[in-house]
């Protein structure tokens, strides 16, 4: 049987910054080519090494496969790192203040605040994200009753 389930498609995608990729796809082979050496003249710390050398060689892949951060019609995903993937849907959102270059505020509906840090986004794409963020929780507080 077909499955009925339609696709999701973001709306808009917020890219990483090229140059934090680039040092971070630098330093990834340069940590896997020391614990390679290592292994290749029979030294044991080249299993030591090697173990901070494959977690970094796949967050490096999982950081230039994804993209930041995507918006739908009523949720943001933001994906930092490969253990740290928040979803934060628009209807909990109260407003969005951006205080510091690389950081954003999120205000709750109960006034909690959240710093969300922007390590690592474009930033071209920071105001970017600001204002679709801004528009769809004005657009989630004007359906609220």
């Amino acid at each position: 049987m077909k499955s009925d389930k339609k696709e999701d498609l973001p709306l808009v995608n917020i890219e990483r910054n090229p140059l934090f990729l680039l040092v971070s796809s630098l330093l990834t082979g340069v940590i896997v080519f020391y614990a390679y050496s290592l292994l290749k003249a029979v030294n044991p710390w080249g299993f030591m090494v090697m173990v901070p050398a494959a977690v970094l060689a796949f967050q490096t892949l999982w950081w230039l496969l994804n993209p930041f951060a995507e918006i739908y019609h009523d949720r943001i995903e933001i994906k930092q790192s490969l253990f740290q993937d928040k979803v934060r849907y628009f209807v909990d959102l109260k407003k969005i203040n951006s205080t510091k270059k690389q950081s954003l505020y999120i205000t709750y509906n109960d006034d909690e605040q959240e710093e969300l840090n922007l390590f690592g986004i474009k930033s071209s794409h920071l105001p970017l994200m600001k204002s679709e963020m801004e528009k769809f929780v004005l657009e989630s507080m004007n359906a609220r009753p």
